[in-house]
């Protein structure tokens, strides 16, 4: 079985050393819920159980697996709130996808899957998930596919390919630096070759299976308006079979679907911009877009993936942070009449971090919504969510530098100013060294619905030095302490940055 995506890159945010801001005297706000929650009846114990079905839906029909747990570490820990220990209770899982951990005693417990923590009074667990694409297999070495083919509108600088099968669930894009890009004014491929692993999603392509490999001209246009935007505007497809490492070739013409469409938006750029500081007060803001695209109704539907291509309407105009009404955007749709569209708008912020000497490393993170598209052309596009607000590691200001936190520290905070946050997640990234350049690699994450979380043993390690990401999500009627590859709309994410901290 193929990992599903959202099982893989889901939570990972990723990117100059913060100092400033709060002190220790700032507090949380007085609403806020305290992770005391080993203070449990005695004598009352429980069993925590877990299911793992994947839904893959495909062209060639939907089908559920579950997928394999037989290689999840899984521990269950309770926090005694007087002491501050933790106890463990280790667990199984199992090829059919089912979890257990027997003789837990009640209370709020920490859930282990592999490095990841669900935080929940909950003892029964969703681990499924639902993906785009049949079950399949990603390729990882070199794989070669050459096209060929005529029937491009006059290519623009600023046009590019995108690249998906629907069956398959594989997507990705073609850009400058392949061999045999179009230059402008180009109204064919001749030869242009690109390596298929380098895809966002690349499954492995088999005929036999239903896969067919589309490649579609992604055209630069102007609003009346003048707003510049990139729309679907003609698709080539091909029945392709592949072998991992070895090349393809594909030829064919590229033609304009019938269907077409439009699509408009209010967007409020500058909202996305006011919570810039809230992220961190030395955060940099990089981008801003907003993606339109369709999916199948088990996709675009409550607890389900919407990520991913092919799209529809790209808008990324310029970078500025000003607020935008588009306009008529008008696009060529290839895929299926009765699948709902749907949008996201987001806006990327980084923060760089330093060990010594080494070179910084960027980290990237993002404000997003993800709503049904009808929803954005009937209502100004702004986050559904902020960022918290005063991050504390411990009872100190997270935004500073620190020192001497502990191997046990906490990590609390307020409620975003902007909506309700209906859970949090915080990522734990652990910095180093190789080359002269620092390096991130992400520890754990720790799902839950308060505003507190506290480290279990063996997040930190002595002389390493670390920091957080904080996300506040908006998702009515899911709950990621309990289902946490679930997805629903609508949806919003907002992230916050820690500056370093230590042991």
């Amino acid at each position: 079985m193929k990992m599903p995506l959202i099982s893989l890159g889901i939570l990972v945010g990723m990117t100059g050393v913060g100092c400033a801001g709060l002190d220790e005297a700032e507090a949380v706000d007085s609403s806020m819920s305290a992770d005391a929650t080993s203070q449990v009846t005695q004598g009352v114990i429980t069993q925590v159980t877990g299911t793992s079905p994947v839904t893959f839906v495909a062209m060639s029909g939907n089908e559920t697996k579950p997928y394999n747990q037989s290689f999840t570490p899984v521990v269950a820990y309770t926090r005694d709130s007087t002491t501050g220990a933790f106890t463990a209770y280790p667990g199984t899982g199992a090829a059919d996808g089912t979890i257990s951990v027997p003789n837990v005693p009640s209370g709020r417990i920490y859930l282990k899957l592999g490095s990841r923590y669900l935080v929940s009074t909950g003892r029964t667990f969703d681990l499924g998930s639902t993906e785009w694409g049949r079950d399949g297999t990603f390729v990882s070495l070199p794989t070669p596919v050459t096209v060929s083919a005529t029937g491009l509108s006059p290519w623009q600088s600023g046009d590019y390919l995108e690249v998906y099968s629907l069956n398959a669930g594989a997507f990705g894009y073609v850009n400058t630096g392949v061999t045999g890009f179009p230059l402008a004014g180009a109204t064919s491929l001749s030869g242009m070759s690109f390596n298929y692993a380098d895809m966002l999603n690349p499954v492995l392509l088999d005929s036999s299976l239903g896969d067919v490999l589309s490649l579609v001209q992604m055209r630069w246009k102007t609003t009346a308006n003048g707003v510049p935007y990139r729309a679907m505007h003609k698709v080539l497809d091909a029945s392709v079979t592949q072998v991992e490492g070895q090349p393809v070739t594909v030829s064919g013409t590229f033609t304009q679907p019938a269907a077409t469409g439009t699509f408009s938006v209010d967007w409020r750029r500058s909202a996305f911009e006011a919570m810039r500081t809230q992220v961190n007060p030395d955060a940099v803001s990089t981008y801003s877009e907003i993606w339109m695209s369709a999916r199948p109704a088990a996709l675009s539907s409550a607890v389900a993936s919407i990520s991913g291509q092919p799209l529809l309407v790209k808008l990324n105009p310029d970078a500025q942070k000003t607020d935008l009404v588009t306009g008529s955007m008008t696009y060529n749709n290839p895929l299926p009449a009765t699948w709902p569209k749907v949008a996201l708008a987001a806006a990327g912020f980084t923060k760089s971090y330093a060990l010594g000497t080494a070179a910084p490393y960027t980290m990237s993170v993002d404000i997003r919504v993800d709503q049904d598209a009808s929803v954005f052309t009937a209502a100004p596009v702004q986050p559904l969510v902020g960022p918290v607000q005063a991050p504390l590691v411990n009872t100190r200001g997270a935004f500073q530098n620190l020192t001497g936190v502990g191997l046990d520290a906490s990590l609390r905070w307020s409620k975003p100013l902007v909506g309700t946050a209906t859970n949090y997640v915080v990522n734990i990234y652990r910095l180093g060294t190789n080359n002269g350049q620092t390096t991130v690699t992400r520890v754990t994450s720790l799902h839950t619905d308060l505003q507190s979380v506290y480290l279990p043993p063996g997040v930190l390690q002595a002389g390493q030095t670390y920091f957080a990401e904080i996300q506040s999500w908006y998702q009515p009627g899911s709950d990621l302490a309990t289902s946490p590859f679930k997805r629903a709309l609508p949806r919003g994410r907002a992230s916050v940055l820690t500056g370093m901290f230590s042991p």
